[in-house]
Order: structure tokens, then C-alpha cells, then sequence
């Protein structure tokens, strides 16, 4: 049976691996000796999805920091790392990260730490996607002006050769004006 947790966070499973990164690197920045606390960290620190309840284990959510191999071995973190649950077929986007009491951490100095390294993170996103639509805005501009321009264009030649070919408005009839020669009336009956 596991100790009592102390601390619940829920967590985005497509943050998961930036969480993890932002937890190394504050769990290196906060030791003097990392192997000892990590070892420590491995055992206190845990995730569970909250839809089908599968259990990971804190070595493979700190897996997930690291760079993607072909030949991962372990299904779970490669799916974890795709940004899906760790079960196959479930269908959850959250995880339930649970960080249990140990003598040597601190959890809520860690996290806080954690929290400015998440937020430069979301930042780098933040702007990678600002950018990203300042470009499709631009190209959806530079479109909509090609076509506007070739709109312009078709109506110009439509009515250069209105005017060459008589100059009367499409579609608009002139009333026919007849006139009547007038025929003196004994050549009528002839």
C-alpha cells in the first residue's frame, strides 16, 4: 500500500512531457546530489489516467522528457509521449499526478519551481502559434487580394469589349421604334 499522497494535480496528458522536463530540471537545480533525490523521486511521484484508472510509475513519466527513440521499448511511454493514455482504446485526455510524502522533498518548493519553467514553455507555444496564424493571415490577405485583382481584371475586359461591340448594356433591350411608310390608299388595294 502506498503512503497517503500529499499533493493532486491534474495534468493535460499533451503536457505531460513538458511537465516532466520542467520537473528535472527543477529536481537537478534543487539537489546536490541528483542521483539520491531522483531515486527518491522515482518512488513519491506517480500519474493515473482519470478515465480507465491505469497506474505509471514516476520513472516513466520522467521518461517522457527524453528524446523519442525508434525502438522504444516500453509501450506505455511511447504512447504517453504521442499524447495518449498509456492504456490502449482509452480515450482520456487527463492524468492524475500524484506526488506522495518523502523525508528528503519538499513537493510544493519543486512544483513551485516548475511553474515558471511551464510557463516559459507555454509561452514558446504561445508565440510559435501567434506566428503561425500571422502567416496563414498573410497568405489568406495575399489571396484574397490575387483574386479581388483578377475580379478587377475580368470586369475591365468584359467592358473594353462591351464598348467595342456596340456599347449597349448587357442584357438591357432598346425599344424597337418602327415607323410606317405611309401608302396612298389606291395602291392599298392592288
Amino acid at each position: 500500500m502506498s503512503p497517503d499522497p500529499i499533493l493532486v494535480r491534474q495534468q493535460p496528458i499533451q503536457s505531460l512531457g513538458r511537465f516532466s522536463l520542467a520537473l528535472a530540471e527543477a529536481l537537478n537545480q534543487s539537489t546536490s546530489a541528483p542521483d539520491k533525490f531522483r531515486g527518491a523521486v522515482l518512488t513519491a511521484f506517480s500519474g493515473e489516467c482519470i478515465q480507465c484508472g491505469i497506474r505509471v510509475s514516476g520513472e516513466e513519466l520522467l521518461t517522457l522528457c527524453e528524446p523519442a527513440g525508434a525502438d522504444e521499448t516500453n509501450p506505455r511511454v511511447a504512447r504517453l509521449k504521442q499524447g495518449y493514455c498509456a492504456r490502449n482504446g482509452c480515450d482520456s485526455y487527463y492524468y492524475r499526478l500524484i506526488f506522495t510524502g518523502q523525508p528528503d522533498i519538499d513537493w510544493t518548493r519543486v512544483l513551485s519551481q516548475t511553474e515558471p519553467q511551464e510557463a516559459e514553455h507555454v509561452k514558446q507555444a504561445d508565440a510559435e502559434c501567434a506566428a503561425v496564424e500571422a502567416a496563414k493571415r498573410a497568405l489568406r490577405r495575399r489571396m484574397a487580394g490575387r483574386i479581388l485583382v483578377g475580379v478587377a481584371v475580368v470586369a475591365l475586359l468584359l467592358l473594353i469589349r462591351q464598348w467595342f461591340v456596340g456599347g449597349t448594356i448587357p442584357l438591357v433591350r432598346e425599344p424597337e421604334n418602327f415607323q410606317v411608310d405611309p401608302v396612298p390608299p389606291g395602291k392599298l388595294l392592288q
